[in-house]
């Protein structure tokens, strides 16, 4: 395992070489992911804003974070999609916030995957580099523990710095679900959030849907109308339970 170091603000982190046994213990699974702790500077510049909690803004997310986990306990779900109607509405901004909020609970273990794979954006918003690209990881090439990068001890991102335009045909590839049913069998995660690329612009999402448990939509203030949430709310909720829409406001701030 090689040591992190700085370039161009952003953290640039080696997997590790060798592969584990194959064990069925998620303590160990987690304990081989490689440890990345993010700039808090960069956090700060990309209104990462529960990472210090210094804005009270970030209650608007600890909110979020345990009415989702109450839904989810409900139900015994874990996987969540989080995306928008358009670009520009901040279903990023969301995920990263709603993951650090998350990583406060100590016995709660999350999984964040960047499956915007046209325009991937997390590892910018968390001033990471990848090892390896999303799609890679997808089709098998890469176990968990060469690809997943801890922030927390129980918060792990799988991140993608290279852009895809076969992103529907790819999450309709059977090794897809297996690569994810393996995750979930490895790690045994409470919590996986996919960031996902926007509803109406392409398939992609509708191609991962049968991944996840539930969607939550992000509508952009001054951004999203209210013909497009209807029309994502109609087209998500004929294929899976949309768990809430929320406001992402120009302010940074949330409602419900």
């Amino acid at each position: 395992m090689t040591e992190d170091h700085q370039q161009d603000d952003k953290i640039v982190a080696d997997a590790p070489v060798e592969r584990l046994p194959a064990v069925h213990d998620p303590d160990v699974y987690w304990e081989s992911l490689l440890l990345t702790t993010p700039d808090p500077e960069v956090l700060a510049r990309q209104h990462v804003i529960t990472a210090a909690r210094t804005d009270p803004a970030h209650a608007a997310f600890d909110m979020l974070r345990t009415r989702l986990l109450q839904a989810l306990a409900e139900q015994g779900w874990s996987r969540v999609a989080i995306t928008a109607p358009t670009r520009g509405c901040g279903s990023s901004f969301v995920t990263a916030n709603l993951a650090f909020s998350v990583a406060r609970l100590e016995a709660t273990r999350s999984v964040v995957l960047d499956l915007d794979l046209r325009t991937p954006s997390l590892h910018e918003v968390l001033g990471i580099r990848p090892p390896h690209s999303m799609a890679d990881y997808l089709q098998g090439a890469f176990a968990p523990e060469e690809f997943l990068l801890r922030t927390h001890p129980n918060l792990a991102f799988g991140l993608n710095a290279t852009p895809q335009n076969n992103a529907a045909e790819l999450f309709q590839d059977t090794m897809t679900a297996d690569v994810l049913d393996e995750l979930s069998d490895l790690l045994c995660p409470d919590l996986m959030l996919f960031d996902l690329p926007p509803a109406l612009e392409h398939d992609d999402v509708l191609a991962v849907l049968p991944n996840v448990d539930g969607v939550l939509v992000v509508a952009g203030g001054g951004v999203s109308t209210a013909e497009d949430v209807a029309k994502v709310e109609q087209m998500l909720s004929e294929v899976t339970p949309l768990l809430g829409v929320m406001l992402n406001r120009a302010d940074g701030k949330l409602s419900f």
